[in-house]
């Protein structure tokens, strides 16, 4: 009996050895299987806005019914983000328990969102045409392009396909563009440097002497490298003025055309000019606040039925924001539009008033005086703390200061001042330097006169 339990009991603990040993052993890891390959039986796409989703699942080559397995969704999704038109791409998979198995697929794209129009030049081809032909071979085709590196070859290589068919091999670069300051774009044009300027001449004008414009045209056109939007820009900022300055708001150039230079290795550009009629002031109206009524009706030097002039809307303009300035507006903004009538051969003019808050004058600061110069001059000034701050007066007291002969010895005077944006206060630097007694430049003025009566010599500005 003894022998039998001794033998019980051995056998119980290797048991328990045995089982507490298997129970810290960790489970041997087996390798995850990919999904077995199926057939494809739903395709989706998700988040595109620019591109048709026809057109993204023709790029992704793939297409219902053909074999799949996540190897080859795969290299669809690295195809899709390859064509540099998403920031991303990626794809979403079930499959079912049928032999083979069916796999519904969808792929998630972020279309790049900082996107340029097109722009064609000096390729001797319809830009139309050009278009036209782009929509039809270039895959995924936007009239707003990217400008990474990869959408910009394979469209310029496009381009140049037409440019062959059109019996013009070009080689053809396509780069962002800032000819217009409002609107960056996509230009394609040969891969030459562009010729520049060398002249402008005009025809068609009557109401403007050819003098007048050939100076203001050629002053800013002359040495600048050639391009539709550049030349676009030019003559709307320097020949339009002229012409709205007299009434005319309707000016085009219907006819632009360019020849080599015969002195040199750039283009003259010849702008025929179609002035069009005399335009009237139409509607005068002001949107905002910080404005009299009864001040501006007395004020304004036009008035609807008069003869249009830009010159005259924009003084007035100037004259509004300097008069608001002058009431502690020192932040107030006025802009203008115009809006042609056409019909009624009218301009339509807006004044938009934004006043922005009052400041008000707080602290005179003197530079340049002694201890008791100061308080004389702190007595004479004019402003109140706590009132709105007139920014023309500053200089207006330097002025009268100087008129009043208050310092013997004055020399020069200015002044500036400080703004706070975010208590609305102002501080006035007043700067005084001293000069020449009156006795000295009386003395020089003598001397000077002496001086002319002795030999004929002078000058009309002190040496």
């Amino acid at each position: 009996m003894r022998s039998l339990a001794c033998a019980a009991l051995f056998f119980s603990c290797a048991f328990a050895v045995a089982a507490q040993s298997r129970s810290e052993t960790p489970a041997p890891k087996t390798a995850k299987k990919d999904p077995p390959p199926g057939t494809l039986h739903a395709l989706n796409v998700r988040g595109n806005q620019l591109y048709s989703s026809a057109g993204i699942q023709k790029e992704l080559g793939l297409h219902l019914g053909q074999r799949v397995d996540p190897r080859i969704i795969e290299q669809a999704r690295k195809k899709l983000l390859g064509t540099e038109l998403f920031s991303n791409v990626t794809d979403e998979y079930r499959f079912s328990g049928s032999v083979p198995p069916e796999y519904s697929l969808t792929f998630e794209v972020t279309e790049i969102q900082q996107i340029f129009p097109m722009r064609f030049e000096r390729l001797g081809v319809s830009p139309d045409a050009l278009k036209q032909y782009l929509q039809t071979h270039v895959d995924l085709y936007s009239d707003r392009i990217p400008g990474t590196d990869g959408v910009l070859h394979r469209y310029s290589q496009a381009v140049e396909q037409f440019l062959t068919q059109a019996n013009r091999n070009v080689k053809v670069k396509a780069a962002i563009s800032n000819d217009d300051p409002q609107q960056l774009t996509v230009l394609f044009t040969p891969d030459t440097p562009a010729p520049t300027i060398a002249q402008v001449t005009v025809t068609g004008n009557q109401a403007i002497d050819t003098g007048t414009i050939l100076r203001a045209v050629n002053q800013v056109a002359v040495g600048v490298p050639l391009s539709d939007t550049r030349l676009k820009l030019i003559l709307d900022g320097t020949i339009k003025p002229l012409y709205a300055a007299k009434g005319y708001a309707a000016v085009t150039f219907p006819k632009v055309e360019t020849e080599p230079s015969k002195s040199n290795l750039g283009v003259v550009v010849k702008v025929d000019i179609k002035e069009g009629p005399l335009f009237k002031f139409g509607l005068i109206r002001f949107h905002g606040s910080g404005l009299d009524e009864d001040e501006i009706r007395d004020t304004i030097p036009f008035k609807p039925g008069q003869t249009f002039s830009s010159d005259q809307v924009d003084k007035f303009r100037v004259d509004l924001q300097h008069r608001m300035r002058r009431r502690g507006l020192l932040d107030a903004s006025v802009t203008t539009q115009a809006q042609t009538d056409d019909s009624k051969r009218a301009v339509n003019i807006t004044y938009n008033v934004i006043p922005g808050e009052v400041y008000n004058f707080e602290t005179l600061d003197i530079n340049g005086l002694d201890i008791t110069a100061q308080p004389a001059i702190a007595r004479l000034w004019g402003e109140k703390a706590g009132h709105p701050f007139n920014p023309d007066y500053p200089d207006f007291f330097l002025k009268r200061v100087r008129q009043e002969g208050i310092f013997d010895n004055l020399g020069d005077t200015h002044s500036d001042y400080t703004a706070d944006a975010s208590t609305h206060n102002v501080t006035v630097h007043l700067y005084f330097k001293g000069g020449k007694t009156q006795a000295q430049r009386e003395k020089e003025k003598q001397e000077e006169k002496d001086k002319r009566t002795v030999d004929g010599t002078w000058s009309p500005w002190p040496e």
